[in-house]
Protein backbone atom coordinates (compact mmCIF):
# COMPACT_ATOMS: atom_id res chain seq x y z
CA UNK A 1 0.00 0.00 0.00
CA UNK A 2 1.39 3.38 -1.00
CA UNK A 3 1.32 5.68 2.01
CA UNK A 4 2.10 9.33 2.50
CA UNK A 5 0.88 12.13 0.29
CA UNK A 6 -2.24 11.09 -1.53
CA UNK A 7 -1.92 11.04 -5.35
CA UNK A 8 -3.87 13.74 -7.17
CA UNK A 9 -4.12 11.87 -10.47
CA UNK A 10 -3.70 8.20 -11.39
CA UNK A 11 -3.91 5.97 -14.44
CA UNK A 12 -7.03 3.92 -13.64
CA UNK A 13 -6.19 1.09 -16.06
CA UNK A 14 -2.78 0.49 -14.48
CA UNK A 15 -4.25 0.75 -11.00
CA UNK A 16 -6.99 -1.76 -11.85
CA UNK A 17 -4.48 -4.21 -13.37
CA UNK A 18 -2.32 -4.02 -10.24
CA UNK A 19 -5.22 -3.93 -7.74
CA UNK A 20 -3.49 -0.83 -6.40
CA UNK A 21 -4.00 0.53 -2.90
CA UNK A 22 -3.27 4.10 -1.82
CA UNK A 23 -3.51 5.79 1.53
CA UNK A 24 -2.53 9.21 2.70
CA UNK A 25 -3.77 12.59 3.75
CA UNK A 26 -5.26 15.52 1.90
CA UNK A 27 -5.33 19.04 3.35
CA UNK A 28 -8.90 20.30 3.69
CA UNK A 29 -7.65 23.58 2.21
CA UNK A 30 -7.25 21.76 -1.15
CA UNK A 31 -10.93 20.74 -1.18
CA UNK A 32 -12.57 23.99 -2.29
CA UNK A 33 -16.15 22.74 -2.70
CA UNK A 34 -16.07 21.16 0.77
CA UNK A 35 -14.88 24.45 2.28
CA UNK A 36 -18.20 26.06 1.35
CA UNK A 37 -19.84 23.96 4.08
CA UNK A 38 -17.16 24.58 6.72
CA UNK A 39 -16.25 27.37 9.11
CA UNK A 40 -12.54 27.13 8.25
CA UNK A 41 -10.17 25.12 6.10
CA UNK A 42 -8.07 23.60 8.87
CA UNK A 43 -7.40 19.90 9.18
CA UNK A 44 -6.64 16.95 6.97
CA UNK A 45 -8.66 14.15 5.48
CA UNK A 46 -7.25 10.64 5.88
CA UNK A 47 -7.98 8.52 2.83
CA UNK A 48 -7.57 4.85 1.88
CA UNK A 49 -8.60 3.60 -1.55
CA UNK A 50 -8.42 0.33 -3.44
CA UNK A 51 -8.78 -0.37 -7.15
CA UNK A 52 -10.23 -3.75 -8.11
CA UNK A 53 -13.06 -5.68 -9.74
CA UNK A 54 -16.22 -7.25 -8.38
CA UNK A 55 -17.51 -10.77 -9.19
CA UNK A 56 -19.04 -9.50 -12.45
CA UNK A 57 -15.76 -7.91 -13.59
CA UNK A 58 -16.94 -4.34 -12.99
CA UNK A 59 -14.03 -1.95 -12.34
CA UNK A 60 -14.36 -0.51 -8.83
CA UNK A 61 -12.80 2.18 -6.72
CA UNK A 62 -13.56 1.57 -3.06
CA UNK A 63 -12.27 3.06 0.12
CA UNK A 64 -12.77 5.11 3.21
CA UNK A 65 -12.25 8.78 3.98
CA UNK A 66 -12.38 10.54 7.32
CA UNK A 67 -11.69 14.02 8.59
CA UNK A 68 -12.37 16.26 11.54
CA UNK A 69 -13.76 19.57 10.31
CA UNK A 70 -15.28 22.69 11.86
CA UNK A 71 -18.83 23.63 10.92
CA UNK A 72 -21.16 26.29 12.32
CA UNK A 73 -23.38 25.14 15.18
CA UNK A 74 -26.97 25.83 14.14
CA UNK A 75 -27.97 26.59 17.75
CA UNK A 76 -25.31 29.03 18.95
CA UNK A 77 -23.55 29.88 15.64
CA UNK A 78 -20.12 29.03 17.09
CA UNK A 79 -17.67 26.51 15.60
CA UNK A 80 -18.38 22.86 16.30
CA UNK A 81 -15.98 20.00 15.54
CA UNK A 82 -17.58 17.35 13.34
CA UNK A 83 -16.06 13.94 12.65
CA UNK A 84 -16.66 12.80 9.07
CA UNK A 85 -16.22 9.15 8.17
CA UNK A 86 -17.46 7.58 4.97
CA UNK A 87 -17.00 4.23 3.21
CA UNK A 88 -17.60 4.27 -0.52
CA UNK A 89 -17.59 2.04 -3.57
CA UNK A 90 -17.97 3.48 -7.07
CA UNK A 91 -17.71 1.94 -10.52
CA UNK A 92 -15.23 3.27 -13.07
CA UNK A 93 -16.71 3.48 -16.58
CA UNK A 94 -15.61 5.08 -19.85
CA UNK A 95 -18.93 6.58 -21.01
CA UNK A 96 -22.45 7.58 -20.01
CA UNK A 97 -23.74 4.64 -22.03
CA UNK A 98 -21.71 2.17 -19.93
CA UNK A 99 -22.88 3.91 -16.75
CA UNK A 100 -26.52 3.26 -17.68
CA UNK A 101 -25.90 -0.50 -17.63
CA UNK A 102 -24.35 -0.63 -14.16
CA UNK A 103 -26.12 -2.45 -11.33
CA UNK A 104 -28.12 -0.06 -9.13
CA UNK A 105 -25.75 -0.38 -6.16
CA UNK A 106 -22.90 1.36 -8.00
CA UNK A 107 -22.52 5.07 -8.55
CA UNK A 108 -20.51 5.67 -11.74
CA UNK A 109 -17.34 7.68 -12.21
CA UNK A 110 -16.82 8.45 -15.87
CA UNK A 111 -13.15 8.30 -16.79
CA UNK A 112 -12.36 9.25 -20.35
CA UNK A 113 -8.71 8.69 -21.20
CA UNK A 114 -5.86 7.42 -19.11
CA UNK A 115 -6.12 9.82 -16.18
CA UNK A 116 -8.47 9.90 -13.19
CA UNK A 117 -8.57 12.90 -10.84
CA UNK A 118 -8.92 11.51 -7.31
CA UNK A 119 -9.45 14.75 -5.34
CA UNK A 120 -12.94 15.44 -6.76
CA UNK A 121 -13.97 11.86 -5.99
CA UNK A 122 -12.80 12.11 -2.38
CA UNK A 123 -14.30 15.59 -2.04
CA UNK A 124 -17.69 14.31 -3.25
CA UNK A 125 -17.60 11.49 -0.70
CA UNK A 126 -16.74 13.87 2.14
CA UNK A 127 -19.55 16.24 1.12
CA UNK A 128 -21.96 13.30 1.13
CA UNK A 129 -20.89 12.46 4.68
CA UNK A 130 -21.65 15.95 6.06
CA UNK A 131 -24.48 16.09 8.59
CA UNK A 132 -27.60 18.00 7.57
CA UNK A 133 -27.35 20.12 10.73
CA UNK A 134 -24.21 20.60 12.79
CA UNK A 135 -24.70 21.43 16.46
CA UNK A 136 -23.17 21.06 19.89
CA UNK A 137 -24.98 18.48 21.97
CA UNK A 138 -25.10 21.04 24.75
CA UNK A 139 -24.78 24.69 23.82
CA UNK A 140 -24.05 27.27 26.51
CA UNK A 141 -27.47 28.66 27.60
CA UNK A 142 -25.95 32.03 28.56
CA UNK A 143 -24.50 32.41 25.10
CA UNK A 144 -27.85 31.62 23.48
CA UNK A 145 -29.60 34.19 25.67
CA UNK A 146 -26.95 36.81 24.89
CA UNK A 147 -27.47 36.31 21.17
CA UNK A 148 -31.23 36.66 21.61
CA UNK A 149 -30.73 39.92 23.52
CA UNK A 150 -28.45 41.30 20.79
CA UNK A 151 -31.15 40.99 18.18
CA UNK A 152 -34.40 42.25 19.73
CA UNK A 153 -37.44 41.72 17.62
CA UNK A 154 -39.24 44.96 16.91
CA UNK A 155 -42.95 44.44 16.91
CA UNK A 156 -44.78 47.07 14.99
CA UNK A 157 -48.54 47.34 15.12
CA UNK A 158 -49.85 46.05 11.82
CA UNK A 159 -51.27 48.77 9.64
CA UNK A 160 -54.92 48.55 8.79
CA UNK A 161 -55.36 48.32 5.01
CA UNK A 162 -58.80 49.94 5.31
CA UNK A 163 -57.57 53.10 7.06
CA UNK A 164 -57.48 54.88 3.68
CA UNK A 165 -61.19 54.19 3.22
CA UNK A 166 -61.92 55.73 6.58
CA UNK A 167 -60.35 59.00 5.46
CA UNK A 168 -62.48 58.98 2.29
CA UNK A 169 -65.66 58.76 4.38
CA UNK A 170 -64.92 62.17 5.99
Amino acid sequence: MNQGLFPVRVDPLKCLEQNADFSGSIAVSKLERLQGFLQDDSGEAQVEIHFGHDEQGIALLSGQCQAQVHMTCQRCMNPVAVELKHDFEVAIVVSDEKAKHLPKQYEPIICEGDSLELLPVIEDELILSLPMFAYHHECDDNELKAKEELAPVETEAPSNPFSVLEQLKK
